[in-house]
């Protein structure tokens, strides 16, 4: 669980704010998304990543093709 500490405004949707905190809090390497549109490229170090991308992603690490 993540309490985030502090307070973003970068979404297009300020409703998707809380995301971002969270992943900012929790130093996430990715936030996984289907609603792309409404966010950065990335936020700080972490890469915002559609479900698929995120899936072709931990594919070429394992070295194996997504499903």
């Amino acid at each position: 669980m993540v309490a985030p500490t502090v307070e973003v405004r970068e979404c297009s949707d300020p409703d998707d704010d809380i995301f971002l905190e969270c992943a900012e809090e929790a130093q996430a390497d990715y936030l996984v998304t289907g609603n792309r549109k409404d966010f950065p490229d990335d936020w700080k170090k972490t890469r915002i990543v559609t479900a698929r991308e995120f899936l072709a992603i931990i594919a070429d690490i394992q070295g194996s093709d997504p499903a």
